[in-house]
């Protein structure tokens, strides 16, 4: 029997960036408070008004917009063409039994999460497969804790507050159910351009 002698070439990634700052988590969490008075929190997901005009959160704003910069640069984008910009800002909890449905962000380059709260069993964000067409034609696949090029999904079950992630914003993400009583809590963004 003939052995193949195969070579491998791997494009159109999908990227996830994970950073962490821990010590802006304390700070985050008081400057966002304020956004929650007034808001109905009847429901399982609590979301407060974009914040990204508030100077205490300047800073947030000012490391998004240059890591995103540098996520395009290193993804072949020619950057210098466009001013990058923080689009949207929100604090969000997602009380027990809530959740995210699947979705993406029109109209922006980047978006992700910073954690604030990530209680056991908490929610977490979970990204799909983004190439539309494997679906269709999609075999089972042999299930394991490693990922493959078959996974369907990747789950970043072990965020912890300070954890950031960030990815392009046509990436399908949610956060999964809270299975925990207490809130998991963070402030999702998207990170938008215009032509200079």
């Amino acid at each position: 029997m003939t052995t193949a002698s195969l070579q491998a070439f791997s494009y159109f990634p999908a990227t996830v960036y994970r950073d962490e700052h821990p010590e802006w988590v304390g700070y985050l969490k008081e400057a966002i408070e304020k956004y929650y008075i007034g808001l109905s929190t009847d429901g399982p997901l609590c979301q407060t008004y974009s914040m990204v005009n508030d100077p205490e959160l300047k800073f947030l704003v000012d490391y998004l917009v240059m890591a995103s910069d540098i996520i395009l640069r290193e993804q072949g984008y020619a950057v210098d063409r466009y001013e990058l910009y923080v689009a949207g800002l929100w604090g969000q909890e997602v009380k027990c039994n809530g959740g995210t449905d699947v979705h993406a962000h029109k109209h922006s380059q980047i978006c992700g999460w910073f954690f604030l709260e990530t209680p056991e069993g908490g929610a977490y964000p979970v990204y799909h497969e983004p190439r539309m067409n494997k679906a269709v034609i999609e075999l089972d696949y042999a299930q394991n804790l490693e990922l493959t090029d078959a996974s369907p999904q990747v789950h970043f079950d072990n965020v912890k507050p300070g954890t950031i992630l960030m990815a392009n914003s046509w990436l399908q993400h949610q956060l999964t159910q809270n299975n925990s009583q207490a809130q998991t809590k963070s402030i999702h963004f998207v990170v938008s351009h215009r032509d200079r």
